[in-house]
């Protein structure tokens, strides 16, 4: 799986510019295992299963984190967040396609929380829209998946994680 760092939060703002309102697109994929990684607690879900999919727990704390920092200075925001496995934002199914394209067409800037493949995925399907990179790849990770409570809610066993950083020669 690809694993993704975010931007700080500053760079975003920065990039935002004079944009006053716009969309958080959150993948639950790759990018939602990262922020587990990186932030979340041995043992919390990682995904949680909903009646509709599994639940991207540490994208959509992220995404709430963000949306509420930005709505603090005083920018409309809105967000979306895929469910597991369906919504890859890197290769979203043709349902997923038309309900993303619906979710942002009154958005003329969406921020993308997700790999480089999922953001060039999301400018694919909203030309003319400025896309603006929440995350960045920066290597491969390989861990243990595990369950809790009849695949309910499952987790990464972080003590298994290895990630492989890319290394760019210049």
């Amino acid at each position: 799986m690809i694993y993704c760092e975010s931007r700080s939060d500053t760079d975003i703002i920065n990039e935002i510019e004079d944009e006053k309102r716009f969309i958080i697109l959150g993948c639950p994929v790759c990018a939602n295992m990262s922020l587990y990684i990186q932030k979340a607690a041995q043992d919390s879900p990682v995904l949680a299963l909903t009646p509709t999919g599994f639940k991207a727990v540490s994208m959509r704390e992220e995404v709430d984190r963000l949306t509420q920092l930005l709505n603090g200075k005083g920018l409309d925001v809105n967000s979306w967040v895929g469910k597991y496995p369906i919504v890859a934002l890197c290769v979203p199914d043709e349902r997923n396609r038309k309900k993303i394209i619906k979710k942002c067409q009154d958005f003329e800037t969406i921020i993308t929380l997700c790999c480089d493949a999922g953001k060039k995925s999301v400018e694919g399907l909203l030309p003319g829209k400025r896309i603006i990179a929440g995350m960045s790849a920066r290597g491969l990770v390989n861990a243990l998946l595990k369950t809790k409570m009849v695949f309910a809610k499952l987790y990464i066993d972080k003590s298994t994680v290895n990630i492989t950083r890319f290394t760019f020669d210049t």
